[in-house]
């Protein structure tokens, strides 16, 4: 089911996508939960809802967790992993900007970290802007680099950010 609203939604067909990512979420499907929460959040084929759709990420990102800890390293997997683990940084991306929830850049810092260790490089890049700007945590140059280079080592580093491979932000 999850996977015909992805085709649908790639094909454009916004509105059929997520009516089956509605149906997924509610049989609990926790990548259907993403899919649907993140659509409400944009208005992708329905209005835009905030408030249901920080309630339909935060249980995907709960169950995405647990679920990380049972799936198994196949092909057919890997996708809805890195899916699940945006669940995680997305719940983050709500915090910080107060989409469905009240503001709090301590609960964003929290989740972009969960889903930054976990591999996702918008979470890193995330996670060190927080600790290069001190916002929701202490400023921390050397850890605002730890976290850039983990992005940048995946490809996504940041144009101006040279300064994170000096030698000073090496761990110590």
């Amino acid at each position: 089911m999850v996977q015909q609203g992805i085709t649908f939604h790639e094909k454009g067909q916004l509105e059929k996508a997520t009516s089956l990512f509605r149906i997924a979420a509610e049989k609990e499907n926790p990548l259907g939960m993403f899919l649907y929460g993140v659509s409400l959040r944009h208005g992708w084929g329905c209005k835009t809802n905030e408030h249901l759709a920080f309630q339909y990420l935060q249980k995907a990102a709960e169950h995405a967790v647990e679920d990380l800890a049972n799936i198994t390293n196949t092909v057919n997997t890997s996708a809805s992993k890195g899916e699940l683990i945006m669940a995680i940084y997305e719940l983050g991306v709500s915090f910080r900007h107060g989409w469905g929830c009240k503001k709090n850049k301590e609960s964003a810092v929290q989740f972009f970290k969960i889903a930054a260790d976990l591999g996702d490089p918008d979470a890193q890049n995330d996670l060190g802007h927080c600790y290069y700007q001190g916002q929701g945590v202490k400023k921390d140059l050397g850890l605002a680099a730890k976290y850039y280079r983990k992005a940048d080592k995946q490809g996504q580093g940041i144009m101006g950010n040279s300064w994170i491979w000096k030698t000073k932000y090496d761990p110590k």
